[in-house]
């Protein structure tokens, strides 16, 4: 009998006990984001974990690209004879067709498939392109599982120097009839910065930003320029081709094939 009355006490204090540890619980806000956001730490070759800010320059690769104004894209007059030929460019009615193939049009920076393995912010240097990035970042990051490029910030860096910031601005490129460079660093699977600058020439102008803004940040992201003619309507396709503001599907299985 003395052993079922110990018993019995000594499971009511156990409860006891698990009540007051449920009540003292703090109870957190319902607006709280579902997933906080943790940056991840950078992967050398080598497997060796290794945070972004101690790789130098030395040890990283350089890219540049240059979207150039459509009157710098030199191509030979269409002749709409249902060819398409060698010297004629994708924007030849000759040269279109169907849709591609989900996984007909998209490429990366190299083989190795460099991405952005934790999350940095960017800085926008005036208030169009704060709006022109975050519908970019918007749209690339909407079919995918992932943050990919963190939060803008206002802010003016200078472009395509290699300071550990992402910067995006206006400037004037030495080369003429540009409208945006994109310039990214990376080794191995990991990209450690970008930096990208649109020319004053065209901005503001005829050409509409946040489609050259969009396919910049396709750069950012890790997706490399598509030239073949079936590629035409994809963002990523590297010549000027009019307005262009939804992902193609081979954007949208490259952007995922790196990120899920």
């Amino acid at each position: 009998m003395k052993s079922a009355i110990k018993c019995i006490l000594s499971i009511l204090a156990m409860a006891i006990i698990v009540a007051g540890l449920v009540f003292a619980l703090p109870i957190l806000p319902s607006n709280l984001p579902w997933q906080p956001r943790v940056a991840s730490p950078a992967i050398t070759d080598d497997g060796q974990v290794q945070p972004p800010s101690q790789l130098p320059e030395s040890q990283l690769t350089k890219i540049v690209f240059i979207r150039y104004a459509p009157s710098h894209q030199q191509e030979k007059p269409c002749n709409n004879n249902g060819i398409c030929d060698p010297d004629e460019k994708g924007w030849c009615s000759d040269c279109k067709s169907e849709e591609p193939a989900p996984t007909a049009c998209y490429g990366f920076l190299s083989g190795a498939q460099p991405k952005w393995n934790w999350i940095e912010d960017y800085y926008y240097s005036d208030s169009s392109l704060g709006s022109s990035s975050s519908n970019a970042v918007t749209t690339w990051e909407s079919v995918t599982i992932g943050n990919i490029f963190g939060n803008g910030i206002s802010g003016s860096y200078a472009w395509g120097i290699y300071d550990l910031v992402n910067s995006i601005s206006y400037g004037n490129y030495q080369e003429p009839r540009v409208l945006g460079v994109t310039a990214i660093w990376y080794r191995g699977k990991n990209i450690y910065e970008y930096d990208i600058m649109f020319d004053t020439d065209y901005f503001p102008g005829t050409i509409d930003l946040d489609t050259v803004v969009l396919h910049e940040f396709g750069h950012a992201a890790g997706l490399d320029d598509l030239y073949d003619a079936i590629c035409i309507d994809q963002v990523m396709y590297g010549y000027y081709e009019g307005i262009k503001l939804a992902l193609g599907n081979g954007d949208i299985t490259g952007i995922r094939t790196l990120y899920g």
